[in-house]
């Protein structure tokens, strides 16, 4: 087994399988996850020659089409200078007027122009006048012109009924380094790097290097305590990427992709090998995809990888198979005792921090300021682990002290401090509530892994045998009014059919004695627990009727007629007085 103290990045990639797997571990425990199957490769990153479809100056953007019958959105704000339709001597004064203050957001999505406009200032005697965002000082229409070619990126997948955004703004991330061929901004240093003599020799490295006018380069956190060569070997590599983009930009019919996204390996072996992490990998192609990444990005840089010969599969080895398991679980146990429910909705995401069985303090306080504080890691391990992004609201156990609601809210922010997603959080209320947002840089495990289920309808709960029982006796009282003398057929699940012979014998009899009828019953375990079929006949063909909308049942009839309001009955409140009456004079 894995030793305690290593730090390995697992990567499978099964012949057997379509899927690929990322996981890096440390102490023997997953901190990042990531997977990505052949057939849906992220498109996040990829660069498309693509054409003005539509411009809409009412919503401030414009429609392009970036492929075959594939539209997406772009913001006026998102349109670099470059395809505005001005003179080259007016793009060149509005560039001079903007300043060079340091980009010092690590970013490994697309920075748009309004992050440039807002960290622009011009001095205007003892203040400092903010510089007027670019879309503003022009009228969409008048810059932009249909059937135009731009470049752009995607920075936003569709999802839903919401297309793909797309940037004019193009990043190309290195291992090191962040490259932005036209951007606003000369860039500057991660401010996670917090070190000031570590910012200071960064700058100096920055300001060595000579960049092309209207670009920018941001040193990424990794490359803290990297020396001038390494970063510099990491920019000419993207800097000669981007001379191959343009080339081929100029040759190709729009629309049409012309770059793909480094892959969830490569991803992986960027942005998270860095001294003292191991690779190992299991399967040849993927083994192969990344002794090239080494060879051609790192140009021979230290990076310690190795394939994996073992029969026994890497993550079942390694332990992190159990680990991934558990991400579909929404209960985390914590190590004293405790335990997050984490639940998915519409809206936000929830939290609840229970105290579970963890005791040993000697207040109810101590109890629950320990449990909080135990659970403030584990919530930033799991929310990262599964992708969760909006809103999240935690629940934390009630606490009285101010200073322990203090403690907890510096906690969690230091918890998130390595987060590459950003982070807004609000404070403790009086409800013991804390709400934070987090940036949506990937889909959440269950949404891209799950789907949803067909008893529940996403609710998470299906009705009782009770309840299922009680319309069934409603309708079979209602329909046996109306059609005396006769027989009927009830086909449910076994688990319903058991609770009727059960509990609710005496009452079908009842019905039967009163409307001399006659109920044969059918098991169809195919059926879904909350759905049964009632109606009048020997034969029962499930294939010729269809379950009621929004109803958990359906009510036939065997007949050739043509179905009527009289064939299709729906359970009605009133009919419960029936019911009680015949249970009343039964007992």
């Amino acid at each position: 087994m894995a030793n305690s103290g290593k730090r390995l990045l697992l990567i499978e990639n099964s012949a057997c399988s379509n899927e690929v797997r990322v996981a890096l571990s440390v102490n023997n425990k997953v901190v990042e996850f990531e997977q990505e199957f052949k057939e849906k490769k992220q498109l996040r990153g990829n660069i498309y020659v693509a054409y003005v479809k539509r411009i809409e100056p009412s919503l401030q953007a414009v429609f392009i089409e970036y492929g075959k019958n594939k539209q997406g959105f772009l913001s006026f704000s998102e349109i670099s200078l470059d395809y505005f339709n001005i003179s080259e001597k007016e793009k060149e004064t509005i560039f001079e007027g903007y300043s060079n203050d340091d980009c010092t957001e690590e970013a490994p999505t697309n920075v748009s122009s309004d992050f440039a406009a807002s960290k622009n200032v011009n001095e205007s005697g003892s203040g400092f006048v903010r510089e007027v965002p670019l879309y503003k000082k022009y009228k969409l229409q008048d810059v932009i012109s249909v059937n135009q070619k731009v470049l752009v990126q995607l920075t936003k997948e569709e999802r839903g009924n919401k297309g793909a955004s797309f940037t004019t703004y193009i990043t190309l991330v290195g291992r090191y380094c962040v490259f932005m061929p036209n951007s606003m901004s000369k860039g500057g240093v991660s401010r996670r790097i917090e070190d000031a003599n570590v910012r200071k020799q960064l700058k100096d490295i920055l300001s060595s290097i000579s960049l092309p006018k209207r670009s920018g380069l941001i040193i990424r956190t990794v490359g803290s305590g990297k020396n001038k060569k390494e970063i510099e070997q990491d920019y000419n590599y993207l800097s000669s990427l981007w001379q191959s983009i343009q080339k081929n930009a100029f040759s190709v019919n729009a629309p049409s992709l012309i770059y793909n996204e480094a892959d969830v390996i490569m991803r992986s072996v960027r942005d998270f090998c860095s001294d003292g992490i191991e690779v190992i990998v299991s399967g040849k192609e993927a083994f192969e995809a990344v002794r090239q990444y080494a060879n051609n990005a790192l140009k021979g840089g230290k990076l310690r990888y190795r394939l994996y010969r073992g029969c026994v599969p890497i993550f079942t080895y390694y332990g992190i198979e159990d680990q991934i398991s558990e991400l579909y679980s929404n209960r985390v146990e914590l190590p004293s005792g405790g335990s997050l429910i984490i639940t998915l909705t519409e809206a936000f995401v929830s939290i609840d921090v229970n105290s579970g069985k963890m005791t040993g303090e000697d207040s109810i306080e101590e109890t629950a300021y320990r449990t909080n504080m135990e659970a403030v890691p584990e919530i930033s391990r799991q929310v990262n682990l599964r992708g969760l992004s909006g809103l999240i609201v935690v629940d934390f156990i009630d606490m009285l002290k101010y200073q322990y609601c203090r403690a907890i809210e510096s906690a969690i922010r230091q918890a998130f401090k390595d987060d590459k997603a950003k982070v807004q959080f609000s404070y403790i209320n009086d409800f013991g509530l804390m709400v934070f947002s987090r940036q949506r840089i990937k889909s959440n495990i269950q949404e891209i892994n799950t789907t949803e289920c067909l008893h529940c309808k996403g609710t998470g709960r299906v009705k009782s045998n009770e309840v299922i029982v009680a319309s069934i006796l409603r309708d079979l009282q209602h329909i046996a009014n109306k059609n005396r003398n006769k027989s009927f057929d009830l086909v449910a699940h076994s688990a319903v059919i058991a609770h009727i012979f059960n509990n609710k014998r005496n009452t079908v009899s009842t019905i039967e004695k009163e409307f001399n009828i006659t109920l044969n019953v059918n098991i169809d375990n195919s059926l879904d627990v909350n759905t049964f079929v009632l109606k009048q006949g020997d034969d029962v063909n499930l294939n010729d009727y269809k379950p009621l909308q929004n109803s958990g049942y359906q009510i036939g009839d065997s007949s050739n007629e043509e179905a009527d309001n009289s064939n299709k009955l729906r359970s009605n409140f009133w009919l419960t007085k029936w019911l009680s009456r015949l249970l009343s004079s039964n007992n």
